[in-house]
Formats: C-alpha cells, structure tokens, sequence
C-alpha cells in the first residue's frame, strides 16, 4: 500500500474519531469528569498516529488537548475538531454506498440527516423488492436492515445477502424493535455485523456505521487487491462482472470485455530475471490504467493476463481505450539491473458480453480472439468485429496408436491447426528436416526411431530445433518424463488425457 492510500485510510478513519470528540464535547456540560477524560483519551491517540500517517499538525493540535488544562480543554478540543472537519471534508473518499432498507418515514428522515458524509450516497429502500433492485444495481458498501418489512421478514434477506458471492462480504446492521438476546445470537448466527434495538441514539449508531466502514474500506481494500500491481483481483472481478452484466442486461446497455496478454513475456524474465518481469507487470498495469475512465475496471486474471471491463461501451469503443493504452506502452521504457534499455508490447482480444452471460463464457470468447492476435503477430487488439485471415499453424504428431492419434487430430483440427501424422519416428524426421513447423507432440515410445531419439535429433540436427515439443507417456512413467525434460522437451502428457488440456496447453506454448 502506497503513502496516498494509507493517508486515505487513516482520513477515513478520522470521521468516527470527530464524531466522538463531538459527542464528547456536547456532553461537556452534563459529565466534564468523563468528557474531559474521554477528549484526552480520543487526542492521546491522534497524538501518536497524526505523524506516523504524514498529518504533524494533527499530532501538535492533539498533543496541545492531551496537556491542556481542565479550564482549556472545551477550546483546544474546538480547535482540533476545526482541523479534523477541514481534513476529511477536503479528502478524497472512495464513493461509499449505504443502503437503509426500512418503512418508518419519520425514522428514515433522522437516519438520512445523521449518517450523510462527504462522498457518501444514502439509498432508501422500503421493502425487501426495492432493497433487492437496488443492490443489484449498485455497489453497496453497508446495508442497514429492519427485520420487520411490509413484505417479508428481513431475516430472509439477510440469509440471501450472505449465501451470494457478490453481496457476502458487505457489513450488515440490524436494526429492529425486537427485544432479547434470542432474536440477537440468531440474526448473528445468520450473518449480520452489528444488532441495534429500536429506539436506539442515532449519534452512537452513526459512529458505529463509521467504525465498521473504515474496517470494511481496509479489510475489502487488502481483500480485493493483487499485491504485486495494486489491481482488481480475480474475486473482485468477478463480482464486478456480475454487477455489471446484470445492470447491463436491465437497462440495455452495452457491456464489452478485453483479455490482455503482455508478448514474450517468458522471454523477458529468462532474459532478465523475475525482479525485472515483476517491474514490466507494474508498469504494465500503470499504463493501462491510466488510459482507462473511472468507471472502467482492470484486474490481473493470473500470470501476464489482465481482464478489463468496459461497462456501458460498445465494443469499437473498447478497442479504442485498449488501443491508446498499447500505444502509450510500446513507448514505455523499461530497464533491467545492469541498466539496459527494452520495450514491451501486449496482445487483446475484446468481445462484447450478452445478456445473462456467465463470466467463464465470455472470458473464453476474449481468450480466442487473443489467440488470433498473437496467431497474427501479437502486438495488436482483435475484436469480434474484425475480419481476420489466420495464418495456419502445423503440428507434427508422431503416434503409433491410431485410436490416441485420431482424438488428438480431431481436437486440433477443430482449434484450426494442421496436423501432419506419422506412425514411427524416422518417418517424422524426415519430415520435420523439410519443413517449418510450430510445434511437435511425440509418443515416447514408437517403433523404429523412439520419441526420445526423435526429440534428441530435433534439438540437434534441425532448423526446427526451438520449436515446443510436448511428450506423451504413459501413467505411472516418471522415468520417461523426466528423460524426456532431460533431453529438450517443453512439456509433457500423461496417458489417458484431456483432449481439451492437450489443445490448451499446445496453445499456451505456441503463443509464448
């Protein structure tokens, strides 16, 4: 977490903390005993964070309130909550969603009054209908619930709210006439954060939606974040995705999607080590999103490949931001330890996202389109409106079991490789010293020539010699595996196998 972000968080949890000092204050004439010792209390503790989170004249105004006198104190705490007001009014806040979901009108009016704070968004929902329509359409930072709703029990919601990926992790508050430590445990039991009995003092309940905000902001901030770039994780992406798709598929609105890929990127941390491969990530990610709009959402899906959402856009649109963004990185100079200089570039493919569509599915319709970009070249963003003539990729297939050889054939074709098929070694040889290829998959057992001899004179005798080569053994040989690894292969099949893995992992190496 950079200096900004801690500064932010610490200014967050400033707004409880007025609150407090406040409440304190105003309770000055009736107890000065505990509000004095409630104010020194409150600024002993500003007194040692203030500096710590790059805010000195907060630590020097909280220390002039922790050593002032009886007398003093009303004024030194007027001046330090001047300064608090000052700070966290001119912060820049994440937009906080708090969502009360009850029927009482008058109670509803005093609720909205109290808890309304800078870059904070009071929805109101009356039924358990609205509060459902609401929170799929928005991104809810705490919810408080009555249990008693005119059309149902806020209980069954509470049950939905925490059985579901995307609403799980939001604070919830109860907030209901019911008396007892029963009714308390169970809706505990169900899930709920906090349990307030009506009629209860706003100013305490305000300073308890406060706490449990700042502790949600750095739970969900740590919980959602890649810890290398800072990004959107895979769970955070998933659950924007969802809320997206589901705006998307409500108002009709566009909603397109982009897989990236940085190229050769196994090439620059064999070239320059993973300290260097995790600055081009950074840097990667830095420079995309500073092309993107605020409503836009990067996130690292695993390894070199980035998901971005682009709600509300069509896919032309989307393919434009990714555009500017590979432009502004093909510009960006990288440098490794010993301080030599190298560029990087990514590859994309952007589809948009139906109606109803789950995220596996519209993942997959990216990844094809970015295996077309790096078929083409790499470095370029193909989308599903561009016509695109793929350039035919041959693999080589040396298997003698025709049953195996016809299921490997027929997957690959599908996926739009040429296959050329030998039975025995020496036939494949001869045929790979002719011509180019792009990849090799060789059973290690074959007659005449084995798959190990093969492999060996491959790396040896011909141009194809950097070409991946995946071997296939049968389960249980490790000795195979490892002799093959020994002598050059890029990786390895055991039998019986996944058709489906085998064409996944022949892309994986064909594109890297």
């Amino acid at each position: 977490m950079d200096d900004e972000e801690l500064k932010s968080l610490y200014l967050r949890g400033l707004v409880s903390k007025l609150e407090v000092l406040e409440m304190a204050k105003n309770d000055f004439s009736q107890d000065s005993s505990k509000a004095i010792d409630t104010l020194r209390r409150l600024a002993h503790q500003l007194r040692g964070s203030g500096g710590t989170y790059g805010f000195p004249e907060v630590t020097e105004m909280a220390g002039t309130l922790e050593d002032s006198s009886s007398e003093s104190v009303v004024t030194h705490a007027d001046n330090l909550i001047e300064l608090l007001k000052e700070l966290t009014a001119h912060s820049n806040f994440q937009k906080e969603r708090l969502l009360i979901i009850e029927d009482d009108e008058d109670l509803l009016r005093v609720l909205e009054e109290k808890l309304k704070a800078p870059n904070r968004e009071i929805l109101i929902a009356k039924s358990i209908k609205d509060a459902t329509e609401i929170i799929e359409s928005n991104e809810i930072s705490m919810i408080l619930l009555d249990l008693i709703l005119p059309d149902g029990d806020g209980r069954n919601l509470l049950v939905d709210l925490k059985e579901r990926t995307v609403t799980a992790s939001i604070p919830v508050i109860i907030m209901t006439a019911k008396k007892g430590e029963a009714a308390k445990a169970e809706c505990a039991a169900l899930g709920a954060d906090e349990f307030t009995e009506k009629p209860f003092d706003p100013n305490t309940l305000s300073v308890i939606v406060n706490a449990r905000l700042q502790k949600f902001s750095e739970y969900n901030r740590e919980l959602r974040k890649d810890p290398l770039t800072g990004l959107a994780n895979r769970s955070a992406l998933l659950e924007a995705y969802q809320r997206t798709m589901l705006i998307s598929s409500r108002s009709g609105k566009p909603f397109s999607i982009g897989l990236l890929d940085i190229d050769h990127f196994k090439q620059v941390n064999d070239t320059y080590g993973h300290k260097i491969g995790d600055e081009v990530l950074k840097g990667l990610s830095n420079t995309v999103e500073n092309v993107l709009r605020k409503s836009d959402l990067m996130a690292r899906w695993g390894g070199e490949e980035f998901v971005v959402l682009f709600p509300d856009t069509r896919v032309d649109g989307a393919k434009a931001a990714l555009q500017k963004a590979l432009d502004s990185i093909r510009e960006k100079l990288f440098l490794s330890e010993d301080k030599k200089e190298f560029h990087i570039t990514f590859s994309a493919g952007i589809t948009s996202v139906g109606s109803e569509q789950k995220v596996g599915e519209a993942i997959s319709k990216s990844d094809r389109l970015l295996y077309k970009a790096k078929a083409s070249g790499r470095n370029r963003i193909i989308s599903e409106n561009d016509e695109v003539k793929e350039e035919i990729r041959t693999i080589l297939l040396a298997e003698d079991d025709m049953l195996i050889a016809s299921l490997i054939i027929d997957r690959l074709e599908r996926e739009r490789f040429e296959v050329k098929h030998f039975l025995n070694g020496s036939d494949a040889f001869e045929f790979i010293r002719k011509t180019n290829l792009s990849l090799a998959i060789l059973d290690v057992k074959m007659p005449g020539m084995d798959g190990y001899e093969l492999l060996s004179r491959i790396r040896n005798e011909t141009s194809n010699s950097k070409m991946p080569i995946i071997i296939l053994t049968s389960m249980g040989k490790e000795a195979d595996i490892v002799k093959g690894l020994e002598l050059g292969a890029d990786d390895y099949m055991i039998k019986p196998f996944s058709p489906i893995e085998l064409v996944a992992r022949v892309r994986k190496l064909i594109n890297k």
